[in-house]
């Protein structure tokens, strides 16, 4: 009996250990060595901070304010809405099914560059062009039509040519198309943690907007880096050939008669020789819009054998 009751001096030692355990757990945190900060996942890219691509990024949205509309029909209101930094899996997993993602080559970058289409932007100018109404749709995750793909050949087309002839104005570059993939989930041409510089932009038409991003890897761009960001240290001499190449760029200018209404019986009866009414009076001064956006009111008239207005309004939408 006696073998199984502690002695004096074990109960003493037992005593002197009690609370020594939270000790040694407390220096194994201490002595643990502190994990290193991930700061590229809070990498952006600011405005100003690569001013020949921001320089890019805004003949690219006039080019497609003008370009747009020969897919679209109606000039269409192009908004940059942000510059950021997005590794490729959070980019792709963000998109939804189907997307329309053209892929290509710009040399002399390296990489894979993107334009991805957001689909309900798709389904609303598709809508446009067949005389629809342009309201939101909502994506049921279905393949996109053979009709529906042709109409996205023909937006990337005009989307290309845009982004080529914006990038000339920096350097010299050829745009190679690669292909159109509708299911974001399978992209595998770039690695997961890889950076894309992404532009945001937002299309409205008349019921809806949808968005277009670019996207560029920030590898491809590296080399050529410090050449983006030379505009803010270049001559006087240089600024004028900036300034010369931005005041050449094109804008659309188009004329607005007026505005009616027909049903789809009317218009099925439209023939040669008909005439349509509009809702102005020929004495109204009509509106003229640059970009879409209404900035005169003036008159009709020609001008050796050319039609022709004269403007007789400033006007501040």
């Amino acid at each position: 009996m006696d073998e199984q009751f502690l002695s004096q001096e074990e109960i003493n030692l037992l005593l002197k250990s009690l609370g020594k355990e939270g000790e040694e757990k407390k220096e194994v945190k201490t002595d643990k060595e502190a994990q290193p900060f991930d700061v590229s996942a809070l990498e952006h890219i600011y405005a100003g901070r690569l001013p020949s691509l921001e320089l890019v990024f805004e003949k690219w949205i006039s080019g497609l304010k003008r370009g747009l509309v020969s897919v679209i029909v109606s000039v269409p209101t192009i908004i940059k809405e942000s510059v950021s930094s997005v590794k490729f899996s959070e980019l792709v997993s963000r998109l939804p099914f189907p997307s329309a993602v053209g892929y290509f080559n710009l040399h002399p970058f390296k990489g894979n560059f993107m334009i991805i289409l957001d689909p309900k932007l798709i389904y609303m100018i598709i809508s446009n062009v067949f005389g629809g109404s342009t309201k939101p749709y909502k994506i049921e995750g279905k393949e996109f039509t053979k009709v529906e793909m042709r109409i996205i050949e023909r937006m990337l087309k005009v989307m290309y040519a845009e982004l080529e002839e914006a990038w000339r104005t920096v350097m010299n570059v050829q745009l190679v198309p690669i292909g159109i993939e509708t299911n974001p989930a399978i992209l595998m041409f770039a690695r997961p943690k890889e950076k894309y510089i992404v532009l945001r932009l937002t299309v409205s038409l008349e019921g809806g907007d949808g968005y277009v991003l670019l996207a560029i890897p920030q590898e491809g761009i590296e080399p050529y880096k410090e050449m983006l960001k030379g505009v803010l240290e270049r001559s006087p001499e240089d600024y004028e050939k900036l300034l010369k190449v931005i005041l050449g760029v094109p804008l659309h200018i188009s004329v607005k008669l007026g505005c009616t209404k027909i049903t789809l019986e009317e218009l099925y009866n439209l023939k040669v020789g008909d005439t349509i009414t509009l809702d102005k009076s020929t004495r109204e001064p009509v509106e003229i819009y640059v970009e879409g956006a209404k900035k005169f009111l003036g008159v009709l008239g020609h001008l050796k054998n050319k039609k022709a207005f004269k403007i007789i309004q400033d006007v501040q939408e």
